[in-house]
């Protein structure tokens, strides 16, 4: 018997037998993402000498009254192309015990949390980037009274498959004071602080063993406005990152959104200078974030709009998001602007980092016919962002998404896409065609192309999938292009490959 039914066995029994007694909910769920990669001579791709490679995940819950339990077993055999190597190997890599009992709400093992907007303080997990920077140790989380929470952290953040010996520190603190103050207008201040600990034994004398970030934020809101802001200072923390500078850095953000009889405004504007917070001083990319930092700009959810996407500049930068939704008989409308560089004033030139103006025209016809259709003017300075030897980019990108509901099981959707650009690989073609046969069955078919720069490339996939009600497993073969794949305004970087992909999902 493998050491991974062993696991699951001394596990699941208790918790089984548990519940068999009426003492408690037992729930779960698995994840599991296997590749199989093949040589690719156009590509210039060869397999590795292992082609298999397997990313899965398995999570387990126990709850009993004011008890939760729980542990996420993970293996990865190998990592999929992509993932940091280290995280290569499997054990359970989070455990926590969690009791809730009327003021106090106490947290031990591994745990998640965020403080205010994330500028200071995030432990989350992106199974799609192979992240997870969960802290290990103890949370309490107090409400003395209606209008005051406060939450105090203390442990050891994740890294990779086991844990850092660095050490995170924080407290933070929500008040509500339209109901300490018995107001009409929803009002609520919130503060906190956090302190990195790691050990410095350099030579140099002052040299900062721990780092502060402290945050103060206010927000307010009626029936149809909302307004929130934060405000961060950061003490010196010298690092590989900024090149152990002893500048000490600051963010503000202010967001905004209003709406009313089928229209919409939002806005969100921030400002960064040094903001890149790590657990680890030698640590690069994305493993050992303290805080979170996504790019404030319209995650794009179509092939080609996603070919040149924002990754956030956290040493230096200014950004701002605005958008406008508009509903009428059926037609929506929706514009978007978003600019990110050294100036907020500067549209053009050195100082422009990215900019993306989008305009989306969605039209239900009639109850089975629906078409959505998105413009994007787009540029991107791939020097400054990725490397020195790419261009500043400068494209439009038209898209046409129609979808046809044949009967009530039956439907057929479609896209078909296009990117105009004068810089680097020129124009791009995109198309894709799906079919649904509800409630379980799809079927899709994809294929994207740099037409201008190398015809003999495509980057086609299909894919079949089949979902119940707790379940839902997906077959696929293809071509993945080499560059930047984003989840929730944070991006890495994945080489290209060829091959078959299997994926299935269970909930328990």
């Amino acid at each position: 018997m493998n050491r991974l039914t062993i696991i699951l066995l001394l596990v699941f029994c208790p918790f089984s037998y548990l519940q068999s007694q009426n003492k408690g909910h037992f729930s779960g769920s698995f994840q599991s993402t296997s590749h199989y990669y093949v040589n690719d001579r156009i590509l210039s791709t060869i397999a590795p000498d292992n082609p298999w490679a397997s990313n899965n995940y398995m999570q387990l819950n126990y709850n009993w009254g004011p008890i939760t339990a729980g542990l996420q077993y993970e293996a990865y055999m190998p990592p999929l192309s992509g993932f940091p190597y280290q995280l290569e190997g499997n054990k359970i890599t989070n455990r926590f015990i969690r009791i809730t009992k009327g003021i106090i709400d106490i947290t031990a093992g591994n745990f998640y949390e965020q403080f205010g907007n994330g500028l200071i303080l995030r432990a989350f997990e992106s199974r799609e980037l192979g992240i997870n920077n969960s802290l290990d140790g103890v949370r309490v989380i107090l409400r003395p009274a209606k209008f005051l929470r406060i939450t105090g952290i203390y442990g050891r953040q994740r890294k990779f498959m086991d844990v850092g010996n660095n050490y995170i520190r924080g407290i933070d603190a929500d008040i509500l004071i339209d109901s300490l103050l018995n107001t009409s207008l929803n009002l609520k201040l919130g503060a906190g602080i956090v302190s990195r600990h790691e050990k410095y034994t350099g030579t140099l004398s002052d040299f900062p063993s721990t780092v502060n970030a402290s945050s103060i934020r206010l927000s307010l809101n009626n029936e149809n406005l909302e307004i929130n802001s934060e405000y961060v200072y950061k003490s010196d923390d010298p690092t590989l990152t900024n090149q152990y500078s002893n500048k000490c850095g600051s963010s503000f953000l202010l967001n905004g959104s209003w709406f009313k009889e089928g229209l919409g405004m939002f806005m969100s504007l921030r400002f960064l200078d040094n903001m890149d917070f790590r657990s680890e001083r030698e640590s690069e990319g994305l493993y050992s974030m303290v805080n979170y930092l996504p790019a404030n700009t319209r995650q794009h959810s179509y092939m080609l709009t996603n070919i040149y996407p924002y990754s956030t500049q956290s040493a230096g930068e200014t950004s701002f998001q605005g958008e406008i939704n508009y509903t009428f008989s059926g037609t929506g409308i929706r514009f978007n602007y978003s600019h990110a560089g050294e100036n907020i004033m500067t549209s053009s030139g050195r100082d422009l980092y990215f900019q993306d103006i989008n305009l989306e025209i969605s039209k239900k016809w009639d109850t089975r016919f629906k078409t959505i259709i998105t413009y994007v003017n787009l540029m991107y300075d791939k020097k400054l962002l990725e490397a020195p030897v790419y261009d500043f980019v400068k494209s439009n990108i038209v898209i046409a998404d129609l979808r046809y509901r044949i009967s009530s099981v039956l439907s057929l959707r479609g896209e078909l896409q296009h990117l105009w650009t004068k810089q680097d690989h020129g124009n791009w073609a995109a198309a894709l065609a799906e079919i649904g046969y509800a409630p379980h069955w799809s079927l899709f078919v994809s294929d994207m192309t740099d037409y201008q720069w190398n015809q003999n490339v495509h980057y086609m996939n299909f894919g079949l999938g089949y979902s119940s009600n707790f379940a839902r497993i997906s077959f696929g073969y293809g071509r993945q292009r080499e560059g930047l794949i984003c989840v929730g305004g944070i991006c890495q970087r994945v080489p290209s490959y060829k091959g078959f992909n299997l994926k299935l999902n269970v909930n328990f």
